[in-house]
């Protein structure tokens, strides 16, 4: 019995006869472009491989052809921009990945696109200035947060983003 070592372009298929899998090998390892299709024909996943890894900008899509993310790996992980969309096709959240964490500017959003809230990571924790508001666009609260915990005076409002209630906690 000989094992064959892939190299070069691969599909493969769904017992339907439609397309799975397009991807390209090289010397046994992927490497290439990527794709794989949800057993209606629609495309699921997309993207680039390097030594096995992943590389480079991934879009998923639903099985109705609608995007449901997008983002850059480096070396297999999470590294740069990354979107996610609701069902509907609006933006659910964006922001950046810095080594496989959630790092820098990050904005989340309602499915009726209004802001949801912002704020900013630090190592995969949210550290900063931060804003959540209600559906409606009126602000809802803001403070600071140091490693993933509120801190100082945060500040709550009305549904009409009259201030309500303010809460202190440790300094930052």
């Amino acid at each position: 019995m000989t094992d064959e070592i892939k190299d070069g372009p691969y599909e493969e298929y769904y017992d339907n006869g439609q397309l799975m899998v397009k991807q390209t090998y090289k010397d046994g390892v992927d490497d290439g472009p990527y794709e794989f299709y949800h057993e209606n024909g629609q495309l699921e996943l997309k993207g680039n491989v390097r030594d096995g890894e992943s590389d480079g900008l991934w879009e998923e899509y639903s099985d109705n052809g609608q995007l449901r993310s997008k983002g850059t790996y480096k070396d297999g992980g999470f590294d740069g921009p990354f979107e996610v969309y609701h069902d509907n096709g609006q933006l659910l959240c964006k922001g950046t990945y810095k080594n496989g964490e959630y790092d820098g500017p990050c904005k989340g959003y309602y499915s009726n696109g209004w802001l949801r809230d912002k704020g900013t990571y630090k190592d995969g924790k949210r550290d900063g200035p931060y804003e959540l508001y209600y559906e409606n666009g009126w602000l809802r609260e803001m403070g600071r947060y140091r490693n993933d915990k509120k801190c100082g005076k945060w500040f709550e409002y009305d549904l009409r983003s009259r201030e309500s209630k303010t809460v202190t906690y440790d300094p930052c």
